[in-house]
Order: C-alpha cells, then structure tokens, then sequence
C-alpha cells in the first residue's frame, strides 16, 4: 500500500515537471517560439529556443537539483535539518571567492570564478563543520542562526573588499540570483558530476546520518564520505553561485519538503528530492517571468518570499513539536514520581 503511494506521488512530480518544462520553454519575449513554428522549421524560433530557453531550463534544473542535494548532504552530515550550503556560509564564500579572483586576476573567465569560489566554499564549509562538531547546542535551531551570523560575517568582508577595490558593480551583478544571464551557463553543467557522485554514495550519505560511532562500526570510512559530502556541496555551491547568483532557501526547506513526503532514506528518496527542488524552482522562477511580464523579476526574490514563509513553517512546527514532547515527558515523570509515593491507609 505504502509502495503505491509513493509511486502515485513520484508519478505526479514527473508529471508536473513535465508541463513545467515546456511551459518554461514557451515563456518569453518573443511569442513566435510555438510548437507549430517549430515544426515549420522557422529559423528565429530554432535560434532563440537553442540559444536562450533551452539553456535557461537546463540551468534551472541542473542548479536546484544540485542545491537540494547538497542541502540533503548537509543534513545528512550536520544531523540538523535545518542546515543547508546558504546557511553554512558556503554560499557567501563563494561569493567571496568571485570577488578576490576578479581582484587579484581582473578576469571574468568562468572558470576561474568557479575555482576560486570552490575553494573558499570547502575551506569555509570546513572550518564551520569542525567548528559546529566541537561545541554542544540544545536546540537545533542555534545552529542555522550561527551559520547565518558566520555567512553574515563573509558577507561584510566581502563587501568591504568590494568598496575597498572599488569593484561594487561586480558585488551587485554576482548577488542577483537569475536565471536570465544569457550566455553565462557553462559553469552550470559541472554541477552533473557532483549529482552522480551524490547518487553513487547515497547510501553512504545516509549511514553518516546515523552517526560516526555507528559508520565506523559499519565499517564505512566516516572522515573520507563526509569529506566527499563536502566537496560536493562546495562543487555545487560554487557552480551555481557563478552561473546563476544565490538561490536561497532550495537547501533547506526542499530536504524537509522531500522528507515529509517520501521520508529520510536518502538512496530511495534522492530523485524525488531532485523532482521536488526542480518543481519548487521551475514556479517561482515561471512566477517571477510572469509578474511583470514582459520584464523580469529576479528569481531568488520569488524563492527568498516563498522560502521563507515555508522556512518559518517549519521551525515553528519544530518547536511545537520539542514543547508537546518535553509536556508529554514531564507527565510521565510525574505520574512515576505519584506511583513511588506510598499509599496512606485510611480507617
């Protein structure tokens, strides 16, 4: 029963991703891109279908499957569900890395800018990890509000690196999350190795969840997944930073969306939670086409607003949660500390 339901849902997110694609294929500008001028062979509609929407939908794809991913690896290794790639300072190392490699090479090469922000994200994601695994907080959610402080820090640094080197314009191109830098998607398609990697290693991603002390005694080489997981949030992090700006949000609530639905098995659930991410973007990126169309809103705008509400969602839904759990065991303390107390005998 519980087999067909999940296949009843994976069945409907394919179909959804379906008429989101062709939907996001037949929004634009020009109106003459049609299924019939197509097939008339109408060289303007080839032209612009090759060169701007196909690459738009396949970065739109590549970059929220891959953030969502990563958003799971980092829950997965954090054992916190509220922990993803912009709430550990990955995604703002990035940016931080963009801005240093056009300061220090005056380049705008993709590539370089993907190198740079690579390493700046590893080393900060690192660095946050070893430094989360050595302090003990109660409550789960301290640790994304550290993570937004720490993220906030890279982001002052980066900005007065900007203002110092007056390279602010720059700053401002790389903070826009769109979708609609034609021509600048090449960055974009590394983010395929990352997600082949994370579909191998899925069910080591998994185990980690569980813990080190249970991994080791799996025999699984906790240090080197863990240190895998991290190479491919940053990989992914910094490939979508350079090609298409900051996406907020997709990494952390698309996990906890997926998880809802389908439950915590990463190997079972993987490419549901690539659906459900593609899907996610694929509206608010439609959304932000359409609003004031035939202008264009910046699409991390539309998942910054919706992301958010769902974001708040679920930490209040948590805390509900920790208070009905923490009522439910002070009564059962209480109602033993009752039993213990002897009986008085009345005449």
């Amino acid at each position: 029963m519980r087999q067909n339901i999940l296949k009843n849902k994976r069945l409907l997110m394919i179909v959804l991703f379906i008429l989101l694609f062709f939907t996001s294929l037949r929004i634009g500008a020009v109106s003459n891109v049609t299924f019939i001028n197509l097939l008339k062979g109408n060289k303007l509609a080839w032209t612009i279908l090759m060169s701007s929407r196909l690459p738009r939908t396949l970065a739109i794809i590549l970059a929220a499957s891959g953030l969502s991913v990563a958003g799971l690896i980092m829950q997965s290794i954090s054992r916190n569900k509220f922990m993803s790639p912009s709430t550990a300072g990955a995604t703002n190392a990035a940016g931080l890395g963009i801005i240093i490699a056009f300061i220090t090479l005056s380049t705008q090469s993709g590539i370089i800018q993907t190198i740079f922000a690579f390493c700046f994200s590893l080393v900060s994601t690192l660095l946050f990890t070893s430094v989360i695994n050595r302090i003990h907080v109660r409550d789960v959610v301290y640790i994304p509000l550290i993570g937004m402080m720490y993220g906030g820090l890279i982001s002052s640094i980066t900005t007065l690196l900007a203002y110092q080197f007056d390279v602010m314009h720059m700053m401002q191109t790389i903070n826009n999350g769109s979708f609609a830098r034609v021509g600048s998607y090449g960055m974009i398609y590394i983010i395929a190795i990352p997600l082949i990697l994370a579909v191998i290693y899925s069910s080591k991603f998994s185990i980690i969840g569980l813990g080190e002390d249970f991994s080791k005694n799996l025999g699984l080489n906790y240090n080197r997944v863990v240190f895998l997981g991290l190479v491919i949030i940053a990989l992914v992090s910094a490939a979508s930073f350079t090609a298409v700006g900051p996406l907020p949000f997709i990494g952390l609530i698309i996990p906890n969306m997926t998880a809802s639905f389908y439950g915590d098995n990463i190997k079972k659930t993987i490419i549901d939670l690539m659906l459900f991410g593609i899907n996610f973007v694929f509206v608010c990126d439609i959304i932000s086409r359409l609003i004031i169309f035939p202008f264009e809103m910046s699409v991390s705008l539309t998942i910054s607003i919706i992301g958010g509400v769902i974001f708040m969602f679920y930490v209040i839904a948590n805390i509900k949660r920790k208070n009905k759990s923490q009522i439910q065991s002070n009564d059962k303390l209480i109602s033993r500390k009752n039993d213990k107390e002897p009986q008085i005998a009345h005449d």
